[in-house]
């Protein structure tokens, strides 16, 4: 057995397994524990992940608990304003010092043997601490174990382990031009609603990444029953694929709409969707705001499709709903999924009200397209398990060669390269950025790869 107790008794090399420049991909990566284990240690100990919202930590005090990796965290707004992101292990033992999913709380306190914390993670309680301990134990060496770089952009936080990393700006790149699109169109900015939903999968983190980043080809397959029904239209051949920076972005038609869309050919608000939305108006609205900030090219991007951020970020933003989600790995073959509903806070509440039944009704976890991928991803882990399948290749041809500006696709100041609708640019370009930080052992490396890419 090899250090990272891989399928085939000897270490993996990660740079055997992929070739993104032909588009292949072995599928060990998706089923051996020793590349999972690596990939702990090279990507989400070294990657800026995903966190929380402004908006759910609004008061001194607010926390939620999450997961880097799969070390569980606490996020949390200290008793001095500031926002935080501490280990949520007990510095005595280990034990989790918080249990619930959010809160509001003074103090962190631990169950086993009562040590207790501040919101801010100092250590502020020790039974017996005179008593047994006399000179022995220093409690300012002893809080929760800080994350070192917490940093947030439109009100997302990110947190990142390695103290050494670029700043979170500059590992999004041109990333921030969409997302800004994405959720920078309210002035008052956007919130998270409804809470979080939970649940999990036995599938490899990275196929919903790669599906985010965006596979616009599964579409008219997997969700073939919801077209049937008439609640959705079938994509066309208009659409394109975006990857700039540390992140994905792609969607189903190139502004101006296409003809094919028929009497909505004037309506750039007007995606797949076919039921009654309310927000459209808003929309339109949206769009000349952001037609006088950025440009008619970027305001006819609104609303910007799918989209992810390097490693595990996703979300959606199309024409009935926004959301946000993180794809936390749970071993090499299962993924635990939080999700979020997004609105824009300016929004009348009937609005919010109705975009949330319709994120439950498509994506919540039991949403009648979610559902349709989790399917498919669980089928792909059964399919890439065995002693044969996992030593093939996994296709990602489509539209290779083909890569072109963005500029050139969607129009003047678009940053990053890419392709048509049907196309997986991303899905070799989020490999390759996984290939970079799997083979890179030093940070310095790291931050040279993540700056000649993410511009």
């Amino acid at each position: 057995m090899s250090p990272h107790g891989s399928f085939t008794g000897v270490a993996l090399d990660p740079a055997a397994l992929v070739d993104p420049g032909k588009g292949l991909v072995k599928r060990y990566a998706y089923v051996d524990q020793g590349i999972y284990e690596l990939e702990l240690e090279r990507i989400f100990a070294r990657s800026w992940l995903y966190l929380a919202h402004t908006s759910q930590l609004p008061e001194p005090g607010d926390f939620v608990a999450t997961f880097m990796g799969d070390d569980p965290v606490i996020v949390c707004r200290g008793a001095d304003g500031e926002i935080r992101a501490m280990l949520n292990s007990c510095r005595h033992r280990g034990n989790t010092v918080c249990r619930s999913d959010e809160g509001n709380t003074s103090f962190f306190h631990c169950s086993y043997h009562g040590w207790t914390y501040s919101n801010q993670g100092e250590l502020v309680g020790v039974p017996k601490y005179r008593q047994a301990y006399g000179q022995a134990l220093d409690k300012k060496e002893w809080g929760l174990l800080p994350v070192p770089r917490v940093e947030e952009h439109l009100g997302f936080i990110f947190g990142n382990w390695d103290a050494e990393a670029p700043d979170l700006a500059e590992y999004l790149g041109g990333m921030r031009y969409y997302l800004e699109l994405a959720f920078g169109r309210d002035p008052e900015g956007v919130e998270v609603i409804g809470g979080v939903h939970k649940w999990t999968i036995d599938t490899n983190w990275k196929v919903p990444t790669e599906n985010f980043a965006t596979d616009m080809y599964h579409v008219n397959h997997s969700h073939k029953r919801v077209i049937e029904l008439g609640l959705m239209e079938p994509f066309t051949d208009s659409g394109y694929e975006i990857a700039a920076g540390m992140g994905f972005l792609g969607h189903d038609f190139t502004p101006p709409v296409a003809e094919d869309f028929g009497e909505h050919a004037e309506d750039p608000t007007h995606g797949y969707w076919v039921m009654p939305n309310p927000y459209t108006e808003f929309l339109k609205e949206e769009r000349r705001r952001m037609a006088e900030k950025k440009g008619e090219d970027a305001a006819r991007l609104i609303p910007v499709g799918h989209g992810a951020v390097f490693p595990s970020f996703a979300f959606l933003d199309i024409e009935m709903l926004r959301l946000v989600r993180v794809h936390i790995p749970r071993g090499p073959e299962q993924t635990m999924f939080y999700q979020w509903c997004v609105v824009d806070k300016s929004l009348p509440q009937d609005v919010k009200d109705a975009l949330r039944k319709q994120y439950q009704f498509t994506f919540g976890p039991s949403g009648i397209l979610e559902q349709d991928d989790g399917e498919n991803w669980r089928q792909l882990q059964v399919g890439c398990r065995g002693h044969i399948g996992r030593q093939l290749d996994t296709n990602m041809v489509l539209g290779l060669g083909q890569d072109r500006p963005a500029a050139d696709i969607i129009g003047r100041g678009a940053p990053g390269h890419g392709g048509g609708i049907w196309s997986e640019a991303n899905q070799r370009a989020f490999w390759r950025h996984w290939l970079a930080f799997m083979t890179t052992e030093r940070a310095s490396d790291v931050r040279d790869y993540v700056r000649n890419d993410a511009p």
